[in-house]
């Protein structure tokens, strides 16, 4: 039996001694979670569900005045209802249910106030798949779908590059309508804030979702469909896909597991923009540079070529090339599409184009670094408004330039747009040419991330590093970071040569409470991509520069760019159901499903005089 027309007795408290008697109906009782929520109509304080003195969407008490010869009891078809139940003044309760008089999943029970019940297309709607919710009350288990998010790779074969996404939450809708999904915003509003907050997120109409833990691997609870097509939504920042699936008919009140191995995965991410339902992905710019090659760590996950273009093409992932403005063809130095790829000042130097997007990633420069920050004195402002205003920004090695004594104002909540970045960390100017060196995840370190366990849990899966030490070698560990600030995290640091912090981030604007927080930086003391010599990418075309599976550094980088991008906040919650009420479905009395997989009681319905 399904549980949505699994309704409980109901418990009535009736007074028989006087005209004056109250009913009160109870609601009932749903057995909600977190994740599920629980029903909101039909309390015995009032509420939605309606009360005992006439009032509210619930209908009235329906108390049924006993006649010369008592109280004369009536069924539902000599009533003329189609739906819902009433209980007279002797404690006859008459419910349309016994007699085979229900409303379907895509209805509500509407009138028994001023005529009779029937059924109506309507409220119940919100959630056409809740018909499928097992009823395993009387089972050892509940319904579980469990599966693994992974990043696509650059086609199903590569298993090198497929790895597990943490922290990207997965749910179902209560719909299979792909067009039921909000829309996902592109940048910084042009007068506004784009903080991304994971209480504040909007995911649709949620039924029951989980959060991936340090591997990928999700289960979904208990408000599971099986035997009908439902919507499977895998979210991480602003990537999304969706995919309809059917859960067997069989798999009631079992744990079901979904493929984890492409191609029949249904929880990677996307490829591309038409790589699934409802897909998303966030607008990247890569400012290139001669001494790394960030860009390949995104073609590697497996973001499909043509999704790289030059500003103004169609692709998600546009790219700007960093170093000289004033030398090349065309002018820079690094990565470029061809010979259109624009200078990296086009982007820093105006606010309306690096507002655009949702994350800047800056490549090493290698010699032709800012090493003078006049680029910095000119555009730093730019920056600093980006990430303040919920842009996201990881910066490599010399591209701490942008970081570097940039704005010295606390955060101040009348304007937080003004904050400095300088704060979050003390640095040197001074390059050093390590060439390898021990890093260890900071785990118990002063500043360590609150998401250092997860950090090292994922290494360890993806055999970065080995527990209990959690250490691993880096090449180039030429970090120009000095101190941290007290709000700024740290994820690697070295036990050896220069002892500096390798990987660290923190939010923006930077000091403010962590209700207030907006945007987020992350930078690496490290090159993700060792390609050799002075120059290695300085005239490179893309992708011809990106060969082979993620190294262990950029592995890193790709946790770290995860992270970056999620909601703000230490760790995103599961996304909850939230119940529908009475009112909201347009029940009058009666039941009704609350788009959670529960029941609404609305109150019983009012019989004729």
């Amino acid at each position: 039996m399904r549980r949505l027309f699994s309704l409980v007795a109901l418990a009535i408290v009736v007074a028989c001694s006087g005209k004056n008697a109250v009913v009160e109906p109870k609601g009932i009782e749903t057995g909600g979670t977190s994740t599920g929520g629980t029903a909101t109509g039909g309390t015995d304080n009032g509420g939605s569900g309606g009360t005992g003195n006439g009032s509210g969407m619930g209908g009235t008490a329906g108390i049924l005045p006993p006649s010369d010869g008592g109280c004369v009891q009536k069924t539902c078809e000599e009533l003329g209802w189609a739906c819902g139940y009433t209980v007279d003044e002797c404690g006859n309760r008459t419910n349309c249910a016994d007699e085979g008089r229900m409303c379907a999943v895509n209805e509500v029970c509407v009138g028994g106030v001023d005529g009779p019940t029937q059924c109506m297309t309507g409220g119940a709607g919100v959630c056409p798949v809740c018909s499928g919710i097992p009823d395993c009350a009387a089972q050892p288990s509940v319904t579980r779908l469990a599966g693994r998010v992974i990043t696509p790779g650059r086609d199903d074969a590569n298993t090198g590059n497929q790895v597990g996404v943490p922290n990207a939450t997965v749910y179902l809708l209560r719909t299979a309508s792909e067009a039921d999904l909000p829309a996902m915003p592109t940048g910084i509003p042009a007068d506004g804030m784009s903080c991304d907050r994971c209480e504040d997120q909007n995911l649709g109409p949620v039924l029951a979702g989980a959060v991936t833990d340090a591997t990928g691997a999700f289960t979904i609870e208990e408000y599971v469909p099986v035997g009908v097509e439902v919507l499977l939504v895998v979210k991480v920042g602003r990537f999304r896909r969706a995919t309809k699936i059917t859960v067997p008919e069989s798999a009631a009140c079992q744990t079901h597991m979904l493929p984890t191995a492409l191609p029949d995965n249904p929880t990677r991410l996307p490829r591309n923009a038409t790589d699934g339902l409802a897909v998303n992905i966030p607008r990247i710019a890569v400012t290139t540079g001669q001494i790394d090659a960030m860009e390949c760590v995104l073609e590697k996950m497996g973001l499909a070529h043509a999704e790289f273009t030059n500003p103004g093409g169609a692709g998600r992932v546009q790219l700007f090339r960093g170093g000289s403005p004033t030398t090349g063809t065309p002018p820079g130095a690094g990565a470029r599409i061809d010979d259109m790829t624009p200078h990296a000042d086009t982007l820093y130097g105006s606010l309306p184009t690096i507002l655009g997007y949702d994350l800047v990633v800056s490549d090493c420069e290698g010699q032709s670094w800012d090493e003078g920050l006049t680029e910095r004195d000119a555009s730093g402002m730019n920056v600093r408004e980006f990430v303040n205003r919920g842009g996201r920004m990881f910066a490599s090695h010399l591209s701490f330039s942008w970081l570097h004594e940039n704005g010295t104002t606390p955060y101040d909540a009348a304007d937080p747009v003004a904050t400095g970045l300088g704060p979050a960390a003390t640095w040197t100017t001074m390059s050093n040419q390590l060439t390898t060196g021990n890093g260890v995840i900071s785990i118990g370190r002063p500043n360590a991330s609150p998401r250092i366990q997860n950090f090292a849990d994922w290494m360890v899966n993806e055999g970065v590093t080995m527990a209990p030490d959690y250490a691993f070698a880096i090449t180039e560990p030429r970090s120009m970071n000095l101190t941290l600030g007290t709000n700024s995290e740290e994820f690697v640091h070295l036990t050896d040569m220069s002892m500096r912090t390798q990987q660290l981030s923190f939010n923006t604007p930077y000091g403010a409470p962590e209700a207030d927080a907006c945007g987020r930086v992350a930078y690496s003391g490290f090159h993700v991509s060792v390609g050799g010599g002075m120059n290695p990418f300085g005239d490179a075309i893309f992708p011809m520069h990106c060969m082979g599976d993620l190294t262990d550094q950029e592995k890193v980088l790709l946790y770290m760019l995860f992270d970056l991008g999620a909601c703000i906040g230490d760790t995103p919650p599961p996304p909850p159901c939230v119940p529908e009420t009475c009112e909201s479905v347009g029940a009058m009395c009666g039941f009704a499903p609350d788009g959670c997989g529960n029941v609404l009681d609305c109150g019983p319905c009012r019989p004729p005089s």
